[in-house]
């Protein structure tokens, strides 16, 4: 072999090596859970937001930095599942939007709910590009066992799915999605999420939400 190829070899060698380290998240999962957990506490102890007359305003805020650290694009293809890899990229946009509002509609509309839980940080587990981070809120003489799982996206980890007390928010709500698109299609799918978000904002639909 040439010097020039070994010049080369090395470069390359060098440049994968940079990459590879590139790849992994400056934090530690538990880290940044605990970042956006922090954040949003902080947030939610501002007696501002638990004001009714600024709540639009306090969701819109609260989304802001929740999708700093959730990847609802990711959550959204898990709930939806296999029919996902049908979908055109313009379907699951919408689907991806549509979504979006529904749990916003659904856990963030409950801020007055805060209370000032305390969370504690129990447990990390890293497979792979995957993590898992258990929590535990206590709220009064009650606690809530709570999971994050994780999974490195451009570099950095992000939330996916919830599992609080054992129930996932990803597989309920694909059991739910699965009702629709077993006999139905995406648009049938789009159409049912934007039904239960009009309903929700009519007053006449209670999502149950940990």
């Amino acid at each position: 072999m040439s010097y020039r190829r070994i010049a080369l070899a090395l470069v390359l060698s060098c440049l994968m090596a940079v990459g590879a380290y590139a790849a992994v998240p400056a934090q530690s999962p538990t880290d940044r859970v605990r970042e956006g957990v922090d954040r949003i506490v902080k947030m939610l102890s501002d007696p501002g937001m638990q004001d009714p007359a600024h709540h639009d305003e306090a969701i819109s805020r609260l989304r802001e930095v929740a999708e700093q650290y959730i990847d609802f694009g990711l959550v959204t293809k898990y709930a939806v599942g296999r029919p996902w890899l049908d979908m055109s990229p313009d379907l699951r946009k919408r689907l991806v939007d549509a979504f979006v509002k529904l749990l916003e509609r659904s856990y963030l509309k409950r801020i007055p709910a805060y209370g000032g839980q305390d969370v504690t940080y129990t447990r990390e587990e890293i497979e792979g590009n995957n993590a898992k981070v258990q929590t535990e809120i206590i709220d009064k003489d009650k606690k809530i066992v709570v999971e994050f799982r994780l999974k490195i996206v451009q570099g950095q980890w992000m939330i996916y799915d919830v599992v609080a007390e054992g129930v996932s928010l990803v597989m309920n709500y694909r059991s739910q999605f699965a009702e629709v698109l077993n006999k139905g299609t995406g648009e049938d799918l789009l159409k049912t999420i934007q039904n239960r978000i009009d309903q929700i904002d009519q007053g006449k639909e209670e999502e149950s939400a940990s």
